[in-house]
């Protein structure tokens, strides 16, 4: 027999179980192959699990500081893991609006970029409850006077409206997901 034939046909095969073990960990098959409960080993519960949305509550915008030219914002989230797996919150962005005017932005934590050393993020554990504050800095334009002196006085409407990032990281399959968000003080 030719041996260019036979290459090729260990190269498709080779090629084949390539194809299928990438593409496996998005599909539902691990999950209908692996048995789910207690005796499933950790490093699998995230592949064997279907992931719930994270629930995101807000717990108030602070304005910690405010002058002629800027603002100092503190905003508190309160995050709870429904999962029964550890999730990981990458970064929770936001755009501050006061009295219907957008005045600024807000970032906690930084999206997942390849490196876990390069980013700052939360590992939420499965079942638990974090809250997280976080400080923005808004510089006044000078083009909403009215808005920024109600922000002065602490009487502003403060809303928050964003989207929290979070995922499911395994040496097996990664996952990634979003919550939006929109909160008023």
């Amino acid at each position: 027999m030719d041996t260019r034939i036979i290459l090729g046909g260990v190269a498709i095969a080779i090629i084949a179980v390539v194809v299928v073990f990438a593409d496996l960990p998005g599909t539902g098959m691990i999950k209908n192959i692996l048995p789910h409960g207690p005796n499933v080993p950790t490093s699998m519960t995230a592949v064997t699990t279907d992931i719930k949305p994270l629930v995101i509550s807000y717990n108030g915008t602070s304005v910690l500081s405010a002058s002629e030219r800027n603002a100092t914002l503190q905003s508190t989230f309160y995050i709870t893991n429904p999962n029964t797996t550890t999730v990981i919150l990458e970064s929770i962005n936001y755009v501050i609006t006061a009295d219907g005017t957008v005045i600024g932005h807000g970032q906690l934590g930084q999206r997942y970029e390849g490196s876990w050393e390069s980013s700052t993020y939360y590992p939420l554990v499965e079942q638990t409850s974090s809250s997280f504050n976080n400080t923005a800095f808004i510089q006044n334009t000078g083009n909403y006077p009215d808005v920024w002196s109600s922000l002065e006085k602490g009487t502003a409407k403060i809303v928050i409206a964003g989207t929290a990032y979070y995922a499911t990281k395994t040496a097996f399959s990664g996952s990634d997901f979003t919550e939006d968000f929109n909160f008023t003080k």
